[in-house]
Protein backbone atom coordinates (compact mmCIF):
# COMPACT_ATOMS: atom_id res chain seq x y z
CA UNK A 1 0.00 0.00 0.00
CA UNK A 2 1.25 3.78 -0.75
CA UNK A 3 2.77 5.41 2.11
CA UNK A 4 0.25 8.37 2.28
CA UNK A 5 -2.96 6.05 3.02
CA UNK A 6 -1.15 4.40 6.02
CA UNK A 7 1.02 1.99 3.95
CA UNK A 8 4.14 0.60 5.23
CA UNK A 9 6.93 -2.11 4.11
CA UNK A 10 5.64 -4.40 7.43
CA UNK A 11 2.08 -4.13 5.91
CA UNK A 12 1.48 -6.29 2.87
CA UNK A 13 -1.73 -7.60 1.36
CA UNK A 14 -1.51 -10.93 0.65
CA UNK A 15 -3.83 -12.65 -1.21
CA UNK A 16 -3.66 -16.77 -2.47
CA UNK A 17 -4.57 -17.72 -5.90
CA UNK A 18 -4.96 -21.13 -5.46
CA UNK A 19 -3.14 -24.41 -7.13
CA UNK A 20 -2.14 -22.19 -11.00
CA UNK A 21 0.22 -22.68 -13.86
CA UNK A 22 2.83 -19.82 -13.80
CA UNK A 23 1.25 -18.23 -16.58
CA UNK A 24 -2.26 -18.48 -15.04
CA UNK A 25 -0.88 -16.70 -12.04
CA UNK A 26 0.69 -13.94 -13.45
CA UNK A 27 -1.63 -12.98 -15.35
CA UNK A 28 -4.47 -12.98 -12.54
CA UNK A 29 -1.74 -11.38 -10.37
CA UNK A 30 -1.44 -8.58 -13.18
CA UNK A 31 -5.07 -8.17 -13.05
CA UNK A 32 -5.32 -7.47 -9.17
CA UNK A 33 -2.22 -5.41 -8.96
CA UNK A 34 -3.95 -3.42 -11.60
CA UNK A 35 -7.36 -3.30 -9.59
CA UNK A 36 -5.71 -2.18 -6.65
CA UNK A 37 -3.60 0.25 -8.03
CA UNK A 38 -7.05 1.78 -8.85
CA UNK A 39 -8.40 1.29 -5.32
CA UNK A 40 -5.74 3.22 -3.97
CA UNK A 41 -6.42 6.25 -5.94
CA UNK A 42 -10.05 5.83 -4.83
CA UNK A 43 -9.23 6.10 -1.65
CA UNK A 44 -6.67 8.81 -1.82
CA UNK A 45 -9.19 10.72 -3.62
CA UNK A 46 -11.55 10.06 -1.34
CA UNK A 47 -9.55 11.39 1.49
CA UNK A 48 -8.56 14.37 -0.51
CA UNK A 49 -12.58 15.01 -0.39
CA UNK A 50 -13.14 14.30 3.01
CA UNK A 51 -10.45 16.80 4.32
CA UNK A 52 -11.88 19.64 2.26
CA UNK A 53 -15.79 19.14 3.21
CA UNK A 54 -15.55 17.99 6.97
CA UNK A 55 -12.27 18.53 8.70
CA UNK A 56 -13.40 16.92 12.02
CA UNK A 57 -14.17 13.47 10.56
CA UNK A 58 -11.08 11.90 11.18
CA UNK A 59 -8.92 9.92 8.82
CA UNK A 60 -9.50 6.00 8.31
CA UNK A 61 -6.72 4.07 10.09
CA UNK A 62 -4.15 2.07 8.13
CA UNK A 63 -5.52 -0.94 9.67
CA UNK A 64 -9.18 -0.26 8.38
CA UNK A 65 -8.03 0.81 4.69
CA UNK A 66 -5.70 -2.69 4.39
CA UNK A 67 -8.78 -4.20 4.93
CA UNK A 68 -11.06 -2.70 2.68
CA UNK A 69 -8.44 -2.98 0.01
CA UNK A 70 -7.90 -6.69 0.67
CA UNK A 71 -11.87 -7.38 0.87
CA UNK A 72 -12.41 -5.48 -2.23
CA UNK A 73 -9.59 -7.56 -4.11
CA UNK A 74 -10.68 -10.78 -2.80
CA UNK A 75 -14.47 -9.44 -3.99
CA UNK A 76 -12.56 -9.08 -6.77
CA UNK A 77 -11.26 -12.39 -7.56
CA UNK A 78 -14.09 -14.32 -7.04
CA UNK A 79 -15.91 -12.59 -9.61
CA UNK A 80 -12.75 -13.13 -12.06
CA UNK A 81 -12.87 -16.48 -11.15
CA UNK A 82 -16.40 -17.17 -12.12
CA UNK A 83 -18.15 -18.49 -15.38
CA UNK A 84 -18.87 -15.52 -17.35
CA UNK A 85 -22.56 -14.62 -17.78
CA UNK A 86 -24.56 -16.76 -20.44
CA UNK A 87 -25.64 -14.29 -23.65
CA UNK A 88 -29.43 -13.39 -23.20
CA UNK A 89 -31.40 -15.86 -25.53
CA UNK A 90 -32.55 -12.15 -27.81
CA UNK A 91 -28.94 -11.48 -28.46
CA UNK A 92 -27.87 -14.49 -29.59
CA UNK A 93 -29.07 -14.28 -33.18
CA UNK A 94 -27.02 -11.39 -33.70
CA UNK A 95 -23.65 -12.71 -31.92
CA UNK A 96 -23.88 -15.69 -34.46
CA UNK A 97 -24.71 -13.24 -37.52
CA UNK A 98 -21.49 -11.42 -36.40
CA UNK A 99 -19.16 -14.63 -36.32
CA UNK A 100 -20.58 -15.65 -39.55
CA UNK A 101 -19.61 -12.53 -41.05
CA UNK A 102 -16.32 -12.90 -39.35
CA UNK A 103 -15.45 -16.47 -40.38
CA UNK A 104 -16.58 -15.53 -43.95
CA UNK A 105 -14.64 -12.47 -44.07
CA UNK A 106 -11.52 -14.58 -42.95
CA UNK A 107 -11.98 -16.87 -45.92
CA UNK A 108 -12.45 -14.09 -48.45
CA UNK A 109 -8.89 -12.82 -47.31
CA UNK A 110 -7.22 -15.78 -48.14
CA UNK A 111 -7.85 -15.17 -51.92
CA UNK A 112 -7.13 -18.06 -54.10
CA UNK A 113 -6.54 -20.41 -51.05
CA UNK A 114 -9.85 -19.75 -49.59
CA UNK A 115 -12.35 -22.34 -49.38
CA UNK A 116 -14.54 -22.63 -52.80
CA UNK A 117 -17.82 -23.30 -51.13
CA UNK A 118 -17.24 -20.40 -48.85
CA UNK A 119 -16.41 -17.98 -51.51
CA UNK A 120 -18.51 -19.19 -53.85
CA UNK A 121 -21.47 -18.40 -51.88
CA UNK A 122 -20.03 -15.44 -50.06
CA UNK A 123 -23.20 -13.05 -51.04
CA UNK A 124 -25.70 -15.91 -49.38
CA UNK A 125 -24.36 -16.30 -46.30
CA UNK A 126 -23.48 -12.43 -45.38
CA UNK A 127 -27.24 -11.93 -46.25
CA UNK A 128 -27.81 -14.78 -43.45
CA UNK A 129 -25.50 -13.27 -41.35
CA UNK A 130 -26.80 -10.00 -41.31
CA UNK A 131 -30.46 -11.39 -41.08
CA UNK A 132 -29.55 -13.06 -37.96
CA UNK A 133 -27.70 -9.43 -36.28
CA UNK A 134 -31.28 -7.55 -37.84
CA UNK A 135 -33.20 -10.54 -36.05
CA UNK A 136 -31.69 -9.13 -32.76
CA UNK A 137 -31.89 -5.19 -33.46
CA UNK A 138 -35.59 -6.15 -33.88
CA UNK A 139 -35.99 -7.86 -30.70
CA UNK A 140 -33.84 -5.20 -28.57
CA UNK A 141 -36.51 -2.57 -30.55
CA UNK A 142 -39.40 -4.46 -29.65
CA UNK A 143 -40.31 -4.93 -33.06
CA UNK A 144 -42.11 -8.51 -33.38
CA UNK A 145 -43.88 -10.36 -36.43
CA UNK A 146 -47.52 -10.87 -35.65
CA UNK A 147 -48.84 -14.36 -35.48
CA UNK A 148 -51.18 -15.55 -38.50
CA UNK A 149 -54.73 -14.31 -37.43
CA UNK A 150 -56.57 -17.47 -36.52
CA UNK A 151 -60.11 -18.61 -38.25
CA UNK A 152 -62.96 -16.97 -36.00
CA UNK A 153 -65.15 -19.88 -35.61
CA UNK A 154 -61.77 -21.24 -33.93
CA UNK A 155 -61.57 -19.11 -31.00
CA UNK A 156 -63.21 -20.42 -27.54
CA UNK A 157 -65.96 -17.62 -26.71
CA UNK A 158 -64.34 -17.16 -23.00
CA UNK A 159 -60.56 -15.88 -24.68
CA UNK A 160 -62.51 -14.04 -27.39
CA UNK A 161 -64.34 -11.74 -24.38
CA UNK A 162 -61.19 -10.77 -23.28
CA UNK A 163 -59.58 -7.26 -25.31
CA UNK A 164 -56.56 -7.84 -23.86
CA UNK A 165 -55.44 -10.90 -25.73
CA UNK A 166 -55.31 -11.84 -29.13
CA UNK A 167 -55.58 -15.81 -28.88
CA UNK A 168 -54.37 -17.73 -32.02
CA UNK A 169 -54.95 -21.98 -32.82
CA UNK A 170 -52.20 -23.44 -30.92
CA UNK A 171 -49.37 -24.92 -33.23
CA UNK A 172 -48.86 -28.88 -33.21
CA UNK A 173 -45.37 -28.18 -31.59
CA UNK A 174 -47.41 -26.89 -28.46
CA UNK A 175 -49.56 -30.49 -28.02
CA UNK A 176 -50.26 -30.94 -24.36
CA UNK A 177 -49.06 -34.90 -23.42
CA UNK A 178 -51.44 -37.55 -25.04
CA UNK A 179 -51.58 -40.99 -24.70
CA UNK A 180 -50.23 -42.86 -22.06
CA UNK A 181 -49.74 -39.71 -20.03
CA UNK A 182 -52.35 -37.09 -20.50
CA UNK A 183 -52.58 -33.34 -19.34
CA UNK A 184 -54.73 -30.65 -20.01
CA UNK A 185 -55.56 -29.22 -23.68
CA UNK A 186 -53.25 -25.82 -24.34
CA UNK A 187 -53.84 -22.49 -26.19
CA UNK A 188 -51.42 -20.14 -26.80
CA UNK A 189 -52.18 -16.68 -26.17
CA UNK A 190 -50.04 -13.77 -27.90
CA UNK A 191 -50.04 -10.51 -25.78
CA UNK A 192 -51.87 -7.53 -27.30
CA UNK A 193 -51.03 -3.39 -26.84
CA UNK A 194 -51.55 -3.64 -23.42
CA UNK A 195 -47.84 -5.64 -22.50
CA UNK A 196 -44.95 -4.06 -22.24
CA UNK A 197 -42.16 -3.55 -24.82
CA UNK A 198 -40.08 -5.72 -22.91
CA UNK A 199 -42.63 -8.85 -22.58
CA UNK A 200 -43.13 -8.39 -26.08
CA UNK A 201 -39.48 -8.95 -27.42
CA UNK A 202 -39.64 -11.76 -25.07
CA UNK A 203 -38.97 -15.05 -27.19
CA UNK A 204 -40.70 -17.29 -24.24
CA UNK A 205 -44.14 -18.82 -25.08
CA UNK A 206 -47.17 -18.59 -22.84
CA UNK A 207 -49.59 -21.59 -23.03
CA UNK A 208 -53.16 -21.33 -21.38
CA UNK A 209 -55.64 -24.31 -20.38
CA UNK A 210 -59.06 -23.21 -21.87
CA UNK A 211 -59.94 -21.47 -18.94
CA UNK A 212 -57.27 -19.16 -19.23
CA UNK A 213 -55.06 -20.40 -16.85
CA UNK A 214 -51.04 -20.74 -17.61
CA UNK A 215 -49.58 -24.58 -17.93
CA UNK A 216 -46.23 -24.33 -16.80
CA UNK A 217 -43.47 -25.25 -19.30
CA UNK A 218 -42.42 -28.81 -17.92
CA UNK A 219 -46.30 -29.65 -18.19
CA UNK A 220 -46.35 -29.82 -22.04
CA UNK A 221 -45.45 -32.81 -24.13
CA UNK A 222 -41.93 -31.63 -24.38
CA UNK A 223 -41.36 -34.09 -27.42
CA UNK A 224 -43.71 -31.14 -29.55
CA UNK A 225 -43.50 -28.14 -27.84
CA UNK A 226 -42.05 -25.12 -30.51
CA UNK A 227 -38.45 -24.56 -29.87
CA UNK A 228 -35.80 -21.76 -31.65
CA UNK A 229 -34.42 -22.60 -34.81
CA UNK A 230 -31.30 -23.68 -34.61
CA UNK A 231 -28.77 -25.75 -37.16
CA UNK A 232 -26.94 -28.04 -34.62
CA UNK A 233 -26.84 -31.63 -34.78
CA UNK A 234 -29.97 -33.59 -32.43
CA UNK A 235 -28.94 -34.70 -28.99
CA UNK A 236 -28.75 -38.61 -30.36
CA UNK A 237 -25.81 -37.65 -32.46
CA UNK A 238 -24.14 -35.50 -29.98
CA UNK A 239 -24.65 -38.58 -27.50
CA UNK A 240 -22.56 -40.88 -29.97
CA UNK A 241 -19.52 -38.16 -29.68
CA UNK A 242 -20.01 -38.39 -26.27
CA UNK A 243 -20.02 -41.97 -26.10
CA UNK A 244 -17.35 -42.50 -27.92
CA UNK A 245 -15.55 -40.45 -25.76
CA UNK A 246 -16.64 -42.36 -22.99
CA UNK A 247 -15.23 -45.61 -24.51
CA UNK A 248 -11.74 -43.87 -25.30
CA UNK A 249 -11.64 -43.78 -21.71
CA UNK A 250 -13.24 -46.64 -20.13
CA UNK A 251 -12.92 -49.03 -23.51
CA UNK A 252 -15.60 -50.48 -25.45
CA UNK A 253 -18.73 -52.18 -23.96
CA UNK A 254 -18.11 -50.53 -20.35
CA UNK A 255 -20.82 -51.44 -18.05
CA UNK A 256 -21.58 -47.36 -17.15
CA UNK A 257 -21.49 -46.57 -20.94
CA UNK A 258 -24.52 -49.24 -21.27
CA UNK A 259 -26.65 -47.91 -18.12
CA UNK A 260 -26.15 -44.14 -19.44
CA UNK A 261 -26.99 -45.13 -23.06
CA UNK A 262 -30.58 -47.13 -21.64
CA UNK A 263 -30.69 -43.73 -19.52
CA UNK A 264 -30.42 -41.11 -22.61
CA UNK A 265 -33.02 -43.34 -24.52
CA UNK A 266 -36.00 -42.84 -21.87
CA UNK A 267 -35.01 -39.20 -22.09
CA UNK A 268 -35.06 -39.00 -25.82
CA UNK A 269 -38.23 -41.20 -25.95
CA UNK A 270 -40.07 -38.75 -23.05
CA UNK A 271 -38.83 -35.08 -24.16
CA UNK A 272 -37.90 -35.66 -27.60
CA UNK A 273 -34.69 -35.42 -30.10
CA UNK A 274 -33.96 -31.94 -30.82
CA UNK A 275 -31.17 -29.60 -31.75
CA UNK A 276 -29.31 -29.89 -29.09
CA UNK A 277 -28.52 -25.76 -27.99
CA UNK A 278 -32.80 -25.84 -27.98
CA UNK A 279 -33.11 -27.79 -24.57
CA UNK A 280 -34.20 -25.48 -21.37
CA UNK A 281 -34.50 -26.39 -17.85
CA UNK A 282 -38.51 -27.06 -18.69
CA UNK A 283 -37.50 -30.38 -20.12
CA UNK A 284 -35.19 -31.88 -17.00
CA UNK A 285 -38.22 -30.96 -14.88
CA UNK A 286 -41.07 -32.23 -17.10
CA UNK A 287 -38.45 -35.56 -17.22
CA UNK A 288 -38.35 -35.48 -13.00
CA UNK A 289 -41.93 -35.09 -13.02
CA UNK A 290 -42.43 -38.17 -15.86
CA UNK A 291 -39.87 -40.54 -14.12
CA UNK A 292 -42.08 -39.97 -10.99
CA UNK A 293 -43.28 -42.73 -11.36
CA UNK A 294 -40.18 -45.31 -13.00
CA UNK A 295 -40.09 -48.60 -11.14
CA UNK A 296 -36.58 -48.94 -9.18
CA UNK A 297 -36.15 -52.32 -10.08
CA UNK A 298 -35.35 -53.92 -13.92
CA UNK A 299 -37.62 -56.85 -13.10
CA UNK A 300 -40.60 -53.94 -13.36
CA UNK A 301 -39.79 -52.81 -16.41
CA UNK A 302 -40.16 -55.32 -19.31
CA UNK A 303 -38.43 -54.95 -22.16
CA UNK A 304 -41.11 -55.51 -24.45
CA UNK A 305 -42.52 -52.25 -23.10
CA UNK A 306 -41.83 -48.76 -24.15
CA UNK A 307 -40.90 -46.02 -21.26
CA UNK A 308 -44.33 -44.94 -21.64
CA UNK A 309 -45.72 -47.73 -20.91
CA UNK A 310 -43.79 -48.71 -17.77
CA UNK A 311 -45.03 -45.31 -16.43
CA UNK A 312 -48.22 -45.66 -16.78
CA UNK A 313 -48.36 -49.26 -15.30
CA UNK A 314 -46.88 -48.03 -12.62
CA UNK A 315 -49.13 -44.42 -12.26
CA UNK A 316 -50.08 -46.13 -9.22
CA UNK A 317 -47.17 -46.66 -7.42
CA UNK A 318 -47.69 -50.12 -6.67
CA UNK A 319 -43.73 -50.84 -7.44
CA UNK A 320 -40.98 -49.05 -5.33
CA UNK A 321 -40.11 -45.78 -7.35
CA UNK A 322 -36.50 -44.30 -7.95
CA UNK A 323 -34.86 -42.72 -4.88
CA UNK A 324 -33.57 -39.34 -5.26
CA UNK A 325 -30.22 -39.94 -5.46
CA UNK A 326 -30.82 -42.15 -8.68
CA UNK A 327 -33.15 -40.05 -10.34
CA UNK A 328 -30.53 -37.23 -9.62
CA UNK A 329 -27.52 -38.09 -10.02
CA UNK A 330 -28.05 -41.11 -12.34
CA UNK A 331 -31.02 -40.18 -15.32
CA UNK A 332 -30.93 -36.50 -14.47
CA UNK A 333 -27.10 -36.07 -14.32
CA UNK A 334 -26.83 -38.17 -17.95
CA UNK A 335 -29.04 -35.96 -19.74
CA UNK A 336 -27.80 -32.95 -18.70
CA UNK A 337 -23.98 -33.73 -19.09
CA UNK A 338 -24.92 -34.94 -22.98
CA UNK A 339 -27.06 -31.81 -23.53
CA UNK A 340 -23.72 -30.02 -22.48
CA UNK A 341 -20.96 -31.57 -24.13
CA UNK A 342 -20.71 -29.58 -27.14
CA UNK A 343 -20.98 -26.46 -25.45
CA UNK A 344 -17.81 -25.31 -26.26
CA UNK A 345 -17.45 -26.07 -29.99
CA UNK A 346 -20.90 -25.63 -30.70
CA UNK A 347 -20.53 -21.81 -28.38
CA UNK A 348 -24.18 -22.48 -27.08
CA UNK A 349 -25.09 -21.04 -23.50
CA UNK A 350 -25.65 -23.53 -20.62
CA UNK A 351 -28.95 -24.07 -20.49
CA UNK A 352 -29.29 -25.41 -17.17
CA UNK A 353 -27.87 -22.54 -15.82
CA UNK A 354 -29.06 -21.15 -12.32
CA UNK A 355 -32.13 -23.63 -12.75
CA UNK A 356 -33.63 -25.29 -9.67
CA UNK A 357 -35.51 -28.19 -10.03
CA UNK A 358 -37.86 -30.15 -8.32
CA UNK A 359 -38.11 -33.81 -7.42
CA UNK A 360 -41.02 -35.53 -6.43
CA UNK A 361 -41.56 -36.67 -2.26
CA UNK A 362 -41.96 -40.26 -3.54
CA UNK A 363 -38.00 -40.05 -4.50
CA UNK A 364 -36.94 -41.35 -0.96
CA UNK A 365 -33.68 -39.59 0.21
CA UNK A 366 -29.90 -40.64 -0.25
CA UNK A 367 -29.37 -43.11 3.33
CA UNK A 368 -26.46 -42.20 4.92
CA UNK A 369 -24.77 -45.08 6.10
CA UNK A 370 -24.16 -46.34 9.83
CA UNK A 371 -20.91 -47.27 12.07
CA UNK A 372 -20.63 -50.83 12.98
CA UNK A 373 -20.47 -51.96 16.77
CA UNK A 374 -17.49 -53.63 18.09
CA UNK A 375 -20.16 -56.86 18.60
CA UNK A 376 -21.22 -56.46 15.03
CA UNK A 377 -17.82 -56.20 13.74
CA UNK A 378 -17.11 -59.58 15.16
CA UNK A 379 -20.15 -61.63 14.38
CA UNK A 380 -19.37 -60.26 10.33
CA UNK A 381 -15.31 -61.74 10.81
CA UNK A 382 -16.67 -64.67 12.56
CA UNK A 383 -19.07 -65.85 9.67
CA UNK A 384 -16.60 -64.89 6.97
CA UNK A 385 -13.90 -67.37 8.00
CA UNK A 386 -15.98 -69.82 8.64
CA UNK A 387 -17.63 -69.56 5.19
CA UNK A 388 -14.19 -71.17 3.62
CA UNK A 389 -14.18 -68.24 0.89
CA UNK A 390 -11.12 -66.18 1.00
CA UNK A 391 -13.29 -62.71 -0.30
CA UNK A 392 -15.65 -63.12 2.56
CA UNK A 393 -12.95 -64.15 4.85
CA UNK A 394 -10.51 -60.90 4.12
CA UNK A 395 -12.08 -58.07 2.38
CA UNK A 396 -14.33 -56.97 5.38
CA UNK A 397 -10.63 -57.23 7.36
CA UNK A 398 -9.08 -55.23 4.48
CA UNK A 399 -12.27 -52.57 4.76
CA UNK A 400 -11.43 -52.26 8.54
CA UNK A 401 -8.00 -52.24 8.12
CA UNK A 402 -7.56 -49.50 5.27
CA UNK A 403 -10.79 -47.77 4.69
CA UNK A 404 -10.40 -48.07 1.01
CA UNK A 405 -13.27 -49.14 -1.65
CA UNK A 406 -14.96 -52.40 -2.24
CA UNK A 407 -14.30 -51.88 -5.55
CA UNK A 408 -10.36 -51.55 -5.53
CA UNK A 409 -9.46 -53.88 -3.06
CA UNK A 410 -11.05 -56.43 -5.41
CA UNK A 411 -8.41 -56.00 -7.68
CA UNK A 412 -5.61 -55.80 -5.88
CA UNK A 413 -2.85 -58.12 -7.21
CA UNK A 414 0.35 -59.45 -4.94
CA UNK A 415 2.31 -56.93 -6.91
CA UNK A 416 0.50 -54.24 -5.21
CA UNK A 417 1.96 -54.69 -2.04
CA UNK A 418 5.03 -53.45 -0.72
CA UNK A 419 7.23 -52.34 2.02
CA UNK A 420 7.56 -48.52 1.45
CA UNK A 421 9.23 -47.92 4.77
CA UNK A 422 11.22 -50.10 7.26
CA UNK A 423 8.50 -52.55 9.09
CA UNK A 424 5.64 -50.78 6.95
CA UNK A 425 3.89 -52.00 4.15
CA UNK A 426 1.75 -50.60 1.29
CA UNK A 427 -0.54 -51.88 -1.35
CA UNK A 428 -1.02 -49.06 -4.38
CA UNK A 429 -2.44 -50.20 -7.54
CA UNK A 430 -1.47 -48.01 -10.81
CA UNK A 431 -5.70 -47.99 -12.19
CA UNK A 432 -5.11 -50.79 -14.69
CA UNK A 433 -4.39 -54.54 -14.52
CA UNK A 434 -3.77 -57.24 -16.37
CA UNK A 435 -6.20 -60.17 -15.98
CA UNK A 436 -6.02 -63.83 -16.05
CA UNK A 437 -7.21 -64.10 -19.39
CA UNK A 438 -3.92 -61.61 -20.69
CA UNK A 439 -6.79 -58.61 -21.11
CA UNK A 440 -5.74 -54.96 -19.09
CA UNK A 441 -8.78 -54.06 -17.31
CA UNK A 442 -9.46 -50.66 -15.61
CA UNK A 443 -9.70 -50.73 -12.11
CA UNK A 444 -13.07 -49.27 -10.94
CA UNK A 445 -11.07 -46.21 -8.90
CA UNK A 446 -14.08 -43.52 -7.93
CA UNK A 447 -10.90 -40.36 -7.95
CA UNK A 448 -7.13 -39.94 -8.86
CA UNK A 449 -6.90 -39.75 -5.38
CA UNK A 450 -7.44 -43.81 -4.88
CA UNK A 451 -4.54 -44.83 -6.81
CA UNK A 452 -2.31 -43.39 -4.05
CA UNK A 453 -0.76 -45.78 -1.74
CA UNK A 454 -2.43 -46.54 1.58
CA UNK A 455 -0.81 -48.27 4.67
CA UNK A 456 -1.86 -51.72 5.72
CA UNK A 457 -1.98 -52.01 9.37
CA UNK A 458 0.30 -54.44 10.80
CA UNK A 459 -1.72 -57.10 11.96
CA UNK A 460 -1.92 -57.72 8.27
CA UNK A 461 1.55 -58.80 8.61
CA UNK A 462 1.32 -60.88 11.87
CA UNK A 463 -1.21 -62.61 10.68
CA UNK A 464 0.81 -63.78 7.26
CA UNK A 465 -1.51 -61.96 4.84
CA UNK A 466 1.20 -59.83 4.11
CA UNK A 467 4.10 -62.49 3.36
CA UNK A 468 1.36 -64.41 1.48
CA UNK A 469 0.48 -61.54 -1.08
CA UNK A 470 3.80 -60.68 -1.38
CA UNK A 471 4.20 -64.26 -2.64
CA UNK A 472 1.56 -64.16 -5.12
CA UNK A 473 3.51 -61.87 -7.50
CA UNK A 474 1.22 -60.14 -10.64
CA UNK A 475 -1.75 -62.60 -9.86
CA UNK A 476 -5.09 -61.49 -8.26
CA UNK A 477 -5.34 -61.75 -4.65
CA UNK A 478 -9.08 -62.74 -5.49
CA UNK A 479 -9.44 -64.67 -8.53
CA UNK A 480 -12.77 -65.91 -8.00
CA UNK A 481 -13.98 -62.70 -8.24
CA UNK A 482 -12.02 -61.14 -10.98
CA UNK A 483 -12.76 -63.62 -13.28
CA UNK A 484 -16.69 -62.80 -12.92
CA UNK A 485 -17.73 -60.22 -15.53
CA UNK A 486 -18.35 -57.04 -12.78
CA UNK A 487 -16.12 -57.95 -10.08
CA UNK A 488 -17.02 -54.83 -7.69
CA UNK A 489 -20.49 -55.57 -8.22
CA UNK A 490 -20.61 -59.41 -7.77
CA UNK A 491 -18.19 -58.54 -4.43
CA UNK A 492 -20.98 -56.00 -3.13
CA UNK A 493 -23.51 -58.25 -3.34
CA UNK A 494 -21.39 -60.79 -1.88
CA UNK A 495 -20.94 -58.41 0.93
CA UNK A 496 -24.58 -58.11 1.58
CA UNK A 497 -25.10 -61.68 1.89
CA UNK A 498 -22.47 -62.15 4.20
CA UNK A 499 -23.62 -59.02 6.40
CA UNK A 500 -27.12 -60.37 6.09
CA UNK A 501 -25.88 -63.80 7.45
CA UNK A 502 -23.74 -62.69 10.47
CA UNK A 503 -26.77 -61.39 11.41
CA UNK A 504 -26.37 -57.11 10.45
CA UNK A 505 -29.34 -56.42 8.58
CA UNK A 506 -29.54 -52.30 9.34
CA UNK A 507 -31.86 -51.40 6.06
CA UNK A 508 -29.10 -50.69 3.50
CA UNK A 509 -27.89 -48.52 6.32
CA UNK A 510 -24.98 -50.59 8.02
CA UNK A 511 -22.94 -51.94 5.09
CA UNK A 512 -19.82 -52.51 3.90
CA UNK A 513 -19.14 -49.30 3.19
CA UNK A 514 -19.55 -48.62 6.86
CA UNK A 515 -15.90 -50.02 7.74
CA UNK A 516 -14.94 -47.31 6.11
CA UNK A 517 -16.38 -44.59 7.31
CA UNK A 518 -15.18 -46.66 10.94
CA UNK A 519 -11.65 -46.54 9.69
CA UNK A 520 -11.37 -42.95 9.57
CA UNK A 521 -13.12 -42.63 13.11
CA UNK A 522 -10.47 -45.41 14.02
CA UNK A 523 -8.19 -42.66 12.82
CA UNK A 524 -9.56 -39.74 14.53
CA UNK A 525 -9.63 -41.11 17.48
CA UNK A 526 -5.96 -42.17 17.31
CA UNK A 527 -5.12 -38.03 16.73
CA UNK A 528 -3.62 -38.81 13.20
CA UNK A 529 -3.41 -35.63 11.05
CA UNK A 530 -6.63 -35.11 9.08
CA UNK A 531 -4.34 -34.46 6.19
CA UNK A 532 -2.87 -37.56 6.66
CA UNK A 533 -6.37 -39.44 7.01
CA UNK A 534 -7.20 -37.92 3.85
CA UNK A 535 -4.89 -40.05 2.26
CA UNK A 536 -5.10 -42.96 3.69
CA UNK A 537 -8.91 -43.03 2.69
CA UNK A 538 -7.74 -41.80 -1.02
CA UNK A 539 -10.06 -38.96 -0.80
CA UNK A 540 -9.09 -35.90 -2.63
CA UNK A 541 -6.78 -32.76 -0.34
CA UNK A 542 -8.75 -29.55 -0.25
CA UNK A 543 -6.81 -27.22 2.23
CA UNK A 544 -4.83 -25.13 -0.47
CA UNK A 545 -2.37 -25.27 2.22
CA UNK A 546 -1.96 -29.04 2.80
CA UNK A 547 -1.38 -29.06 -0.99
CA UNK A 548 1.81 -28.13 -0.66
CA UNK A 549 4.52 -30.87 -0.13
CA UNK A 550 4.37 -34.38 -1.19
CA UNK A 551 0.95 -35.75 -1.85
CA UNK A 552 1.81 -38.98 0.49
CA UNK A 553 1.93 -40.25 4.02
CA UNK A 554 5.24 -39.57 5.58
CA UNK A 555 7.51 -42.19 7.05
CA UNK A 556 6.67 -41.21 10.54
CA UNK A 557 3.11 -40.83 10.00
CA UNK A 558 2.66 -44.05 8.48
CA UNK A 559 4.72 -45.71 11.28
CA UNK A 560 1.42 -44.70 13.35
CA UNK A 561 -0.45 -45.63 11.63
CA UNK A 562 0.69 -49.18 10.92
CA UNK A 563 0.75 -49.65 14.83
CA UNK A 564 -2.23 -47.82 15.63
CA UNK A 565 -3.87 -49.99 18.91
CA UNK A 566 -6.85 -51.94 17.67
CA UNK A 567 -10.20 -51.99 19.11
CA UNK A 568 -9.86 -54.49 21.98
CA UNK A 569 -13.65 -54.82 21.85
CA UNK A 570 -13.19 -56.07 18.53
CA UNK A 571 -12.63 -59.61 18.15
CA UNK A 572 -9.65 -60.20 15.72
CA UNK A 573 -8.63 -63.57 17.19
CA UNK A 574 -9.80 -65.92 14.36
CA UNK A 575 -7.62 -63.97 11.46
CA UNK A 576 -4.28 -65.50 13.41
CA UNK A 577 -4.54 -69.28 12.12
CA UNK A 578 -5.80 -68.89 8.52
CA UNK A 579 -4.34 -70.65 5.94
CA UNK A 580 -4.65 -68.14 2.83
CA UNK A 581 -3.73 -70.78 0.37
CA UNK A 582 -6.42 -73.06 1.01
CA UNK A 583 -9.00 -70.42 1.57
CA UNK A 584 -8.04 -68.96 -2.14
CA UNK A 585 -8.61 -72.49 -3.71
CA UNK A 586 -12.29 -72.76 -2.01
CA UNK A 587 -15.07 -71.99 -4.84
CA UNK A 588 -17.87 -70.34 -4.48
CA UNK A 589 -21.13 -72.88 -5.59
CA UNK A 590 -25.00 -72.74 -5.43
CA UNK A 591 -26.01 -74.96 -2.67
CA UNK A 592 -23.58 -76.37 -0.03
CA UNK A 593 -21.20 -74.36 0.85
CA UNK A 594 -17.32 -75.19 1.45
CA UNK A 595 -16.50 -76.91 4.41
CA UNK A 596 -14.30 -74.49 6.63
CA UNK A 597 -10.91 -75.33 5.75
CA UNK A 598 -9.13 -72.11 6.18
CA UNK A 599 -7.97 -72.60 9.40
CA UNK A 600 -4.27 -74.41 10.11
Amino acid sequence: MPEDIGGSPARTLRIGLGPLTARQARVKAELLAALARIRFEQIRTARMQDCQSDDDGGDVSPEMAAAEVKGYLMAMKSLLEGAPPPTPPHQEPGFAGIRGLVALNRELAKGSEGNPLIVDNAEMLKAQSIARIRETVDLVQGIRKMAPQPCPDDIPATLTADPGTTPVRPPDAAKPFSGDLPLKQTTVLVQGAAVSDREQASPVRIHRDENGKIIPAFRLDRRRVARKPSDLPPLSEVAEEYFAAREVKLGEGHKDIKTARMRLGIFLDLIGDHPVDTYTAADLQAYIALMTHWPAQDRHRPSDKSPREILAANADLRFKPLKRSALEDGYVTTARSIIRYKMTEYEYPDPFLNARLNYPETAAPKQSTEPLSSEQKSRIFRTGVEGGLLDEAILPLLGDLTGRRLGLLVHLQGSDVREKYPGVFVAQTSGIVLTADGVWRRVPIKTDQSTTFFILHDFLREIGFVDWALAKGQTSLFPELTHLADPSKSASSYMQRLFKKAGVQGNGREVFHSLRGGHIDFLRDAKVDSRDRRLQAGHKIENEHDLYGFRAITEDRAFEIAHATLDRRVDYSMFRSLDFERLAQGKRTRGRRPKPGGQR
